[in-house]
Parts: structure tokens; sequence; C-alpha cells
């Protein structure tokens, strides 16, 4: 609220002060509230008016032009288009308030032609000197915006891959995976030696990109896969396991162990027996998101 009361009150004055320049232009004295006063709220509410429609034409034209990649174009159609907008508000402002004064509009234009043009100055010089500070403030914002987020994703990415190389490398994991091999040892040795390739590739994984921020989606699900198999002798057919993601986003780059991580988490905190299964469904959304 106190951005907008702000704004509002910049506007206003911006408004008077159009206003006063007219009017001192024109009679060579300065305006007094009692004699101009209909005239100065008017023009408080039309500068706002006006500030309204900028800024709705504006934020829809910063939907389809970005001013960091295209500033020059940005800062040409938004001025082109702000500047017809208001100058087309302006004239029907006026036109309505010389028909409610009971003058003919045409001669009325005629007599003061010379501020409407004083007019049509000025807001070209305002809207101009808007158009470059909105830009150069807009483009700002975005460069930090951008800034924040890059660093929290790098300090999120390093926390993931510090819990996820605690949890893969722990020695608890290790100790339950040396119990699973000793156990198909003696049950299915078939099982065990696959069991003992699997893990030697989480392992390797881990380690050969413990130092990398991106790693190919492809890499990463075969990770998965691998992670999945060693799980799935612990709980047999009751963790399921489906990765239904496009060939041509497998050259992707995502965070590494990071899909794992967010497996791990659903094995350690859900339930998983015969009556209670668990799926994992991993697919692509808008070929920009992981649903998992």
């Amino acid at each position: 609220m106190k951005r907008y009361g702000l704004l509002f009150a910049i506007v206003s004055a911006l408004g008077v002060s159009i206003f006063i320049y007219l009017f001192y232009s024109e009679t060579g004295k300065l305006p007094t509230l009692r004699n101009e006063f209909q005239f100065i709220i008017l023009s408080i509410l039309l500068a706002n008016l006006c500030g309204i429609v900028i800024s709705i034409i504006d934020k829809g034209l910063n939907k389809v032009i970005n001013w960091r990649n295209l500033f020059f174009t940005r800062f040409v159609i938004g001025f082109f288009v702000n500047t017809t907008a208001v100058v087309i508000l302006i004239g029907l402002v006026g036109v309505v308030i010389v028909g409610y004064m009971g003058f003919d509009v045409f001669p009325f234009y005629d007599q003061m032609h010379e501020e409407i043009w004083k007019l049509c100055i000025l807001t070209l010089i305002i809207i101009f000197t808007y158009e470059v500070f909105y830009g150069w403030f807009y483009s700002y914002r975005y460069f930090a915006t951008t800034q924040v987020d890059q660093l929290r994703s790098e300090r999120w990415q390093m926390e993931l891959q510090f819990e996820s190389l605690k949890s893969q490398i722990s020695p608890h994991y290790l100790f339950n995976c040396l119990n699973t091999i000793s156990s198909l040892l003696y049950k299915d040795s078939r099982i065990a030696e696959e069991f003992i390739r699997r893990m030697a590739d989480t392992f390797r994984y881990v380690m050969d990109n413990q130092h990398q921020k991106l790693v190919k989606l492809s890499e990463e699900l075969a990770f998965v896969k691998s992670y999945h198999y060693l799980m799935q002798v612990r709980y047999h057919e009751h963790l399921q396991l489906d990765i239904n993601i496009p060939s041509r986003l497998m050259d992707s780059l995502v965070p590494p162990l990071a899909i794992q991580m967010l497996i791990e988490n659903a094995v350690k905190h859900n339930e998983i027996s015969k009556s209670h299964p668990l799926f994992v469904y991993i697919s692509a959304q808008d070929n920009t998101l992981i649903n998992i």
C-alpha cells in the first residue's frame, strides 16, 4: 500500500505541475486553489488515469517482449504504444469536458492549439523519460532476481549433493549392501553378481560427479535405475519404478543425485510391503519439468 500511495503522490504532483505550467504559459500568472480547484482535481485524476493505462500496457508488453534480450525494441514499442494511448485518452477526456462545459469542440481546440501542442510535447518527454527509467529498473530487477535465484540454486545443489553423498557412502549404507550381498551369495549367485555390479555403478557415479553442478539426464536416470535395482532386491516387486521421458530430453542437464534423492526419501518415508506397494513414476512436463 505504501508503494501505491507513493506512486499516486508522484503522479498527482506531476499532473498538477503540468497544469500549473500550461496555465502560467497561457495567462502569465499562477493558478489559485480557489478559482482553479476543479481543474487541479481533474489534472490529478487524469494523470493517475494515464498512469494506470501505461502500467497496464507495460505489463502486457513485458509478457511479450523481454527487456533484457530486446531492450531497444521493447523501448520503441513501449514508447509508441504508451504515447498513442495517452494522447487518445487525453483527447477523449478533453472532448467530454469541453462538451460538458457547453463549448464547440473544434473551435475550442483551434483556440487552444498552442496549449495542446505544449501538452503533447510534455507527454512525449514524460513518457520517453519514464520508459528509459522503467526499462533500466526492470532490467536491473530481472538481473538481480536472476542472480539471487542462481545463488539459491547453487546452494541447493551443494546441499543436495552433500546430503546425498553422506547417504550413499555412509558406513550404514555400505553395511546394508554388504549384508545383502552376503545373503545373496548363498541364495542366488547370479543376482549377487548383478547386485555387486549395480552397487559399484552407484558408487562410481557418486564419486565421478561429486564436484559436478550438472549432469546429463540420461546419466542420472541410469544411476537411478541402478539404485532402484539395489532397493528392489530388498523390497522385491513391492517397489516399482516407471520412467516415461522422451529420448529428446535425455541430453538435458539436472543436478547430480537430485532424482535419486527424491526416490530415496520416498522409500524412507513410506511403508513398502505387499499390502502397501510403492510406485515411483518419473515423467516430463512441457519439456522443462521433471515430475516424480
